[in-house]
């Protein structure tokens, strides 16, 4: 089958996180098994391009782009236009030369819905939604943009001038653009639920849990041990929905003497590191809580061998997280939160340890139950490990997906021969 994704960012890029990795690993994976790929995503890239089975056409603009130079009012009103029409055009040059039989949109924020509407209507396929996110939610980004309040006064006071024009203008454009998400793919149960329960996607939508690399994400020929205290890691960007100051306040509740250390690997806007470095500093954590800066994807691997577990203490509605799921293929122990889709993996005392959102109380009580119970915390390790293995690894995703796409390919198929003969 020839597949077209269409994403925001490709790997190597900066941004996209968890769910550009998992795209470029589900579109690999379909090439590996036969089928024929292309993607069309955005100029970002960071590095040189590494060599594929596929073509990938870097050709889309982020709208609005919040790593340019540029504010995001003067991206509005300069060119907008002209780089939506661009988009189209570039859509409609791979449908013809291309002539994908499916198209799977994997993550379309910042990109133009009027580009996916023309995908919609003009693709000789069904197109397919894989959504590890809530952009159903956001029916376009710059009437977000113009419907929020600014936060620094000099900004609100042009919003506040600009912002009815700007509706005006998006009006008359007939934004925002509806889409349809007929065939929709979620990564979590819960993603599906909360979709659906606002009438933004098909009940029919299917979930399809995402999975890692298993001969990636080996564990080490023997099972870790937890005798010798706790080696947890906090790892992905340091912003404050991801809870990490909760994480520093349950430190700050365990005993002194506690066998316990904590990295901090990732990168973050520079007022919340500062905010967690003086909340160490104010508990006298120095020895016991570092940072560490990021370290490329395939490093991973590598650095979760130094631990035994990993605190995952989200405060966001996670669709469902890839950390945790790398950490638990690793044999760690996980002892985090399970807000959003989390609790799909995560079961307190089943396949680890489970706290509530936000309470470092409930934080520092899981961590002594570990530190008090070494040989429970190295059963649930494995336990954890175990689900992985079954439920979560990539090789399923790919071939689950690769099902899902060959079976809306039918419908589609029978549904237009039944409209053509019918003409």
């Amino acid at each position: 089958m020839r597949i077209l994704f269409i994403t925001n960012y490709y790997s190597p890029a900066r941004y996209g996180w968890g769910y550009r990795q998992l795209c470029e690993e589900v579109a690999d994976g379909l090439a590996a098994i036969g089928h024929a790929l292309a993607v069309l995503t955005s100029t970002h890239r960071n590095g040189p391009e590494p060599p594929r089975p596929y073509p990938v056409h870097r050709l889309l603009h982020i709208e609005p782009d919040w790593e340019s130079p540029f504010p995001a009012a003067w991206q509005f009103f300069a060119g907008r236009r002209r780089r939506e029409r661009q988009a189209v055009a570039h859509l409609r040059r791979l449908l013809t030369r291309f002539r994908p039989e499916a198209i799977m949109v994997w993550h379309a924020i910042g990109l133009p819905r009027a580009m996916l509407q023309v995908a919609e209507q003009e693709a000789a396929g069904p197109v397919v939604y894989y959504l590890a996110d809530y952009q159903p939610e956001i029916a376009d980004e710059y009437l977000q943009y113009w419907q929020n309040q600014a936060h620094r006064p000099a900004a609100a006071l042009f919003k506040r001038m600009a912002a009815p024009l700007a509706l005006k203008m998006l009006a008359k454009e007939g934004k925002p653009v509806p889409i349809h998400y007929d065939n929709v793919i979620c990564v979590s149960d819960y993603v599906r639920r909360r979709l659906v329960s606002k009438n933004l996607i098909s009940p029919q939508a299917v979930v399809i849990h995402n999975g890692v690399n298993l001969a990636q994400f080996s564990p080490s020929a023997s099972p870790l041990s937890f005798a010798n205290g706790l080696r947890c890691l906090v790892m992905g960007r340091l912003v404050a929905e991801k809870g990490i100051h909760t994480v520093i306040e349950a430190f700050a509740r365990l005993d002194s003497g506690a066998n316990v250390t904590l990295t901090l690997l990732g990168d973050g806007p520079a007022a919340y590191r500062r905010q967690l470095r003086q909340q160490i500093q104010r508990y006298r954590l120095q020895d016991t809580i570092r940072f560490q800066p990021p370290v490329p994807r395939e490093q991973i691997p590598d650095v979760l061998s130094r631990y035994n577990t990993l605190l995952f203490p989200s405060e966001y509605d996670e669709p469902l997280a890839r950390a945790m799921q790398e950490a638990m293929a690793k044999g760690l122990l996980v002892i985090g939160t399970t807000t959003g889709g989390s609790g799909e993996l995560l079961s307190h005392r089943q396949t680890g340890l489970v706290f509530e959102a936000g309470n470092p109380r409930s934080l520092a009580e899981q961590l002594r139950y570990a530190l008090e119970h070494p040989a429970v915390a190295a059963e649930l390790a494995q336990a954890g490990r175990r689900e992985v293995v079954e439920n979560f690894n990539i090789e399923r995703t790919v071939r689950r997906i690769e099902a899902y796409l060959a079976q809306v390919r039918r419908a589609w198929t029978v549904r237009h021969t039944l409209r053509d003969n019918s003409a």
